[in-house]
């Protein structure tokens, strides 16, 4: 796309994280890694994590499918550039880019909104990490000395502001999986 779109952008693709490791090892420059944040076998933070130990000072933006303001907001936490959506119209995204070469942030707005209805609490974040654990409700409970009902309240509480039917999805999306 960017090629076809005359954006004067230069990008070069990789099949994996770990060729794309291998090409930061080397003298080319590189003005931007833009990583897809569901890469097979890797995680977005991990692929974060990675090529900052490579290439340090290196800006890294996510392209994802995965339009969830909390993955977005945690992987900028972490330390990321930017975050664009799959979903962007061609131009959207020729511009992101150019933000994003700029030495600027960018995230979309649309995915800024969301997450202010996404905000957890300190207790629903320490539900959220127990459950993503594979921990019961009664586990849940026993570990943070609260009643099992409390915990499933924020057990909804956090199914519903992942958009997710159970569990097993929430541990997947908080993971990054």
């Amino acid at each position: 796309m960017l090629e076809s779109a005359s954006t004067g952008i230069e990008a070069q693709v990789f099949s994996s994280l770990t060729s794309a490791l291998n090409h930061l090892s080397t003298d080319a420059v590189v003005d931007l890694a833009l990583v897809d944040f569901a890469m097979p076998g890797v995680s977005g933070l991990e692929a974060l994590d990675a090529i900052a130990a490579r290439r340090p000072g290196l800006p890294v933006a996510f392209l994802s499918g995965l339009d969830d303001p909390l993955l977005a907001a945690e992987a900028l936490n972490r330390g990321a550039q930017g975050w664009l959506s799959k979903s962007m119209a061609a131009e959207a995204l020729s511009n992101a880019l150019r933000i994003l070469l700029s030495g600027e942030r960018f995230v979309p707005v649309d995915l800024l909104l969301r997450q202010h209805s996404t905000v957890l609490t300190l207790r629903e974040q320490q539900v959220a990490e127990l459950l993503a654990r594979g921990l019961t409700d009664k586990e849940i409970a026993a570990h943070l000395s609260v009643q099992v009902g409390t915990v499933k309240v924020h057990v909804k509480s956090l199914l519903r502001k992942f958009g997710t039917a159970n569990r097993t999805q929430f541990a997947l999306r908080y993971r990054g999986a």
